[in-house]
């Protein structure tokens, strides 16, 4: 195993979010069939308590942690398992998947918290438990383990995609950020991306590598060539000459300068077509290679399945009639009454839907997808989970909306459409007086489109109102002394969710208990007249 080779690696940190500080630990582990379960890197970090962790148990793959108190905690592990090469195919995507010999993941979790630890089943020989505060001593590489102070800083309140580069020299910076911003731009060029750029935070670390560009080996080009790098990027593995990837557990380390990273994007500088999916997206500098990245973010942030039917046997199979049940943009059911995406077809679209020019720009029900000639189906003929640089279909980007809100942001909570802090006034129990209007304020984290924002006067709705504007105010002038609540909601009605499943968007706010007392003259008090 090579050693990480970051302490010699010049690091720059871009950070637009801080994060409410908790010791936690940061722990990269690797485990294989030969070797068993190991620690690659151990650093104790600042984030806010099991943000990372899922309070119950999924219905995928998950390592089980279990606390001192006999309680349990999992962190899903499905993205790890494999590695998929997806490029630009002729009809649809050239992609072939791959069962990763060796599971690389990350544990963030409260320190102190954990006892002991649980791999699923078919990833040991013997339900063992594995010691915790062991598998910590035992870490190949330990980090500072020094502590902020907690509570010393503001929530996070963004999905936190964090960049890291391969390839570049120390006197490459502009272009590993130029090389960013570039991808970012493209990005949001895709809905529903572009709608929801402002609750994207682009975080991004530099970390130089003693030579440009990565590995070429004699097996797929001629001639070959190699570069010595931080994460060891390389062209070809499992013999695919576009399949590009790069040491999982470094690129996880080296993450560890900004840990509350929700997404991880390695960009290797070289301009050779190549990049891969599966933990994280790599891609190379070249153009297409950044159809990649979008792609592959919606199988690893939206949980979207591939559309493309390129045979994998052996793949975990999904139906939605037995279970367990299949992403939100592929489907076993071909009855209209039972399909998960029916208020989306029109009534004089037919189910199952032809491949025909009538047809192939409508949301239907497509045979062909997740690897499969027959018997799974997709909500369009041609989508971005199909076709590299096409647009995400209306299911996608429905599912993309859903997903934003039901990530764990600060806190373990989710993230909210009131900004966390720049409620006016601070104090949630203000005091106020008979006659003398009040001014209360919140900002919103503001998509392309308005919200649905209402104000309460003891739950009584006074106002509402759909703005895109992201200071909302509202005055209220007592009549009476006593107690009065005031208490704002906002909600995003998002137009990318059909109306039948706004029920399922969440109603985010903020209440006030003002105590209000008598009017007090204060230029009479003081004697004048």
């Amino acid at each position: 195993m090579k050693k990480h080779k970051l302490l010699a690696s010049f690091v720059l940190l871009l950070l637009s979010t801080k994060l409410l500080a908790m010791p936690t630990d940061y722990v990269v582990m690797r485990w294989s069939e030969q070797a068993g379960l190991s620690v690659d890197y151990h650093q104790i970090v600042d984030l806010p308590a099991n943000q990372f962790v899922n309070k119950v148990k999924p219905a995928e793959k998950s390592v089980t942690l279990i606390g001192h108190d006999g309680t349990k905690l999992w962190v899903p592990i499905k993205q790890f398992l494999y590695t998929r090469s997806e490029h630009h195919g002729v009809e649809h995507i050239a992609g072939q998947q791959f069962l990763n010999d060796e599971l690389t993941f990350v544990v963030r979790v409260k320190h102190g918290w954990v006892k002991s630890l649980l791999l699923p089943d078919n990833h040991s020989k013997s339900s063992v438990k594995y010691n915790w505060q062991q598998l910590l001593d035992s870490a190949v590489e330990k980090a500072p383990q020094q502590l902020s102070k907690a509570g010393s800083s503001t929530e996070d309140n963004r999905i936190n995609l964090l960049f890291l580069g391969d390839g570049y020299t120390i006197g490459q910076q502009h272009i590993y950020n130029q090389h960013v911003d570039n991808a970012v731009k493209y990005m949001q060029q895709f809905e529903p991306y572009l709608s929801y750029a402002d609750f994207l935070s682009v975080d991004r670390l530099f970390i130089s590598s003693p030579e440009s560009g990565a590995d070429k080996p004699a097996s797929c080009f001629s001639p070959s060539s190699f570069a010595d790098t931080t994460f060891d990027a390389s062209y070809c593995t499992n013999n695919i000459k576009r399949l590009l990837t790069v040491d999982y557990s470094k690129v996880y380390a080296a993450a560890a300068g900004n840990p509350n990273w929700d997404e991880i994007v390695v960009i290797v500088n070289d301009e050779e077509y190549g990049g891969s999916g599966g933990s994280f997206p790599v891609i190379s500098t070249n153009t297409l290679a950044t159809d990649v990245f979008i792609h592959e973010y919606g199988h690893s942030f939206t949980h979207l399945a591939d559309e493309y039917t390129s045979p994998y046997p052996g793949y975990s199979a999904c139906s939605d009639i037995n279970g367990p049940a299949c992403e939100a943009n592929v489907t076993d059911v071909t009855d209209r009454s039972d399909l998960k995406w029916n208020y989306f077809i029109a009534q004089s679209t037919p189910v199952p839907t032809p491949v025909d020019s009538g047809y192939n720009n409508l949301t239907g029900l497509f045979e062909g997808a997740r690897y499969l000639e027959t018997g799974m189906y997709r909500p369009k003929h041609v989508c971005n989970m199909r076709n590299l640089g096409a647009e995400f279909c209306n299911v996608c980007r429905e599912a993309y909306v859903l997903r934003v809100y039901d990530v764990n942001y600060a806190a373990g909570g989710k993230l909210s459409l009131i900004e966390p802090g720049t409620q006016i006034p601070v104090n949630s129990s203000p005091i106020g007086q008979v006659s003398v209007p009040m001014n209360f304020s919140i900002d919103t984290l503001q998509p392309s489109h308005d919200l649905q924002i209402i104000w309460f006067v003891d739950n009584v709705p006074q106002s509402s109102v759909n703005s895109s504007t992201v200071t909302q105010s509202f005055v209220l002038t007592p009549n009476q002394v006593g107690t009065v609540s005031v208490k704002v909601q906002v909600k995003d009605n998002s137009p990318m969710v059909h109306n039948s499943r706004h029920n399922e968007l969440p109603i985010f706010e903020h209440e006030w208990t003002l105590n209000v007392q008598p009017f007090e003259n204060y230029i009479l008090k003081d004697g004048f007249e």
